[in-house]
């Protein structure tokens, strides 16, 4: 029972290694372009079609007519060389006769009277010579086959009488169809595939732009899209639209919403402010004014993230003037920052919202830092920037946590030791939409570090330092 348990373990434990194994081949094999998924199902039959076909038609056609070719050849040269050996005629006779042969026959015919065969190497064979070589053999003569030149092949047999020696030219035993053959195959299964791959790089190509809308959507630009390809294609486009548009709707009710309801809480905080403001100052109405503050300070980043998405335009930026002028405006309410940039970089963003993402992650530097250090640069596609600072960090653990909304480190929610826990969740968002990211590490300099990733305007980078 025990070899009967190991025995299965062992098949099944070689069972999932096969898979394995086959799964990691294929993923290596397969293209990961649908497009060349779609060339090598056409392709990967058409090869194999013609490698039978062609197979066949060697084997069996062109096999079979080269020998009965080689056959008539030799059944000639053969009449030829009974026919002198058994006649009794004179010389010239025979050198008539032999003129009359060449030209009904296309041959060129000689004949040594009394020799005999001089010994020489035979010819190389090959696909051409063995078939003629091979009927060779059924002559009752001596015979020997050599090369005369490029276009003839030449036959010495021994006769009683001396030596017979036949040129054939090499079109007489070799069948020039299977060149024909070969074009014609190679020639339509080209023509057919590049059909077939034109039809269907048009038919990947609708894939393509709803695949560009959908990243486009994603990154806030609306473009406009229409449905086109196959139905499945088609139908998958117009699914896009409705959910798009559902999207757009939603999130415009929500902005309204949202603006609505600050706008109504706005009025009556007011009022409960004005009122505070009237009494007689004391520890309770202190309070209650400090409350009123943190709803309102509340209400307004609730309001912010409620319209993170943003209907600004994106255009071309410099990120190098854009990080500048936020680094200039902090630095004069005295945060200390250094910036180094490699180059001019460009993107393709919106300048309002990305300046507020920038801004948060610098401010939020320099709140609890003494000293922010901020380099741009370029690493492959994408626009790079690192933002490190001296101070406390965040735990390992909670890195994660502070993109929550509304999450802060410090439980009191002290307003005085930060917002209300929308800021980082702004800035990804922000980030996110513009097709980046964001990550926090450790930084070099103690503290901790943000690098933002953003993607590139296509245009020519200048070298700049600043």
């Amino acid at each position: 029972m025990t070899h009967k348990l190991s025995l299965k373990n062992v098949i099944k434990t070689l069972s999932v290694f096969g898979y394995d194994l086959i799964r990691t081949i294929k993923h290596a094999i397969m293209p990961k372009s649908l497009l060349y998924r779609f060339v090598l199902i056409i392709l990967l039959p058409l090869v194999l079609l013609q490698a039978v076909a062609f197979n066949f038609f060697f084997n069996r056609h062109w096999d079979t007519i080269s020998r009965r070719l080689a056959a008539d050849v030799v059944g000639e040269v053969s009449s030829i060389a009974t026919l002198l050996d058994e006649t009794t005629a004179d010389p010239e006779r025979i050198t008539t006769f032999l003129k009359l042969l060449e030209k009904n026959l296309n041959l060129d015919i000689t004949f040594q009277s009394k020799a005999t065969l001089i010994p020489h190497k035979t010819t190389d064979l090959n696909q051409v010579t063995t078939p003629l070589f091979q009927a060779l053999k059924e002559l009752p003569y001596p015979t020997q086959m050599l090369d005369a030149n490029d276009r003839q092949q030449q036959i010495n047999i021994q006769l009683n009488k001396g030596v017979l020696s036949v040129r054939v030219p090499r079109k007489r035993f070799f069948s020039s169809t299977v060149y024909v053959f070969m074009v014609w195959l190679v020639g339509f299964s080209m023509l057919f595939f590049l059909i077939a791959f034109l039809f269907m790089k048009n038919q990947v190509r609708s894939i393509e732009r709803l695949s560009r809308a959908s990243e486009l959507f994603g990154l806030g630009k609306d473009e406009p899209f229409k449905p086109e390809g196959a139905t499945e294609v088609k139908q998958a486009g117009l699914s896009f639209l409705q959910m798009k548009n559902r999207i757009q709707r939603y999130l415009t009710e929500r902005t309204a919403m949202l603006a609505g309801v600050s706008h109504d809480l706005r009025t009556p905080l007011t009022r409960m402010k004005l009122q505070l403001s009237m009494m007689e100052p004391n520890e309770n109405v202190t309070d209650l004014l400090a409350d009123i503050t943190e709803m309102e300070q509340m209400l307004g980043g609730y309001l912010a993230f409620a319209r993170g998405e943003g209907q600004e335009k994106p255009q071309q930026i410099s990120l190098v003037n854009l990080v500048c002028g936020i680094v200039d405006k902090l630095k004069k309410g005295g945060q200390f920052i250094d910036i180094h940039a490699e180059q001019d970089i460009f993107l393709l963003a919106r300048n309002t919202d990305l300046s507020r993402a920038l801004n948060n992650l610098i401010t939020n530097a320099g709140r609890y830092a003494q000293h922010t250090y901020i380099s741009l640069g370029i690493r492959g596609a994408m626009a790079q920037i690192i933002i490190d600072d001296d101070g406390p960090g965040i735990p390992k653990d909670k890195r994660r946590d502070v993109f929550k909304a509304f999450f802060r480190l410090d439980p009191s929610r002290n307003p005085a030791t930060g917002g209300v826990g929308l800021g980082l969740t702004i800035t990804r968002d922000i980030i996110l939409s513009h097709g980046g990211d964001i990550h926090l590490e450790d930084s070099p300099m103690g503290g901790l570090r943000a690098m933002v990733l953003l993607p590139m305007a296509d245009t020519k980078q200048k070298k700049r330092t600043r």
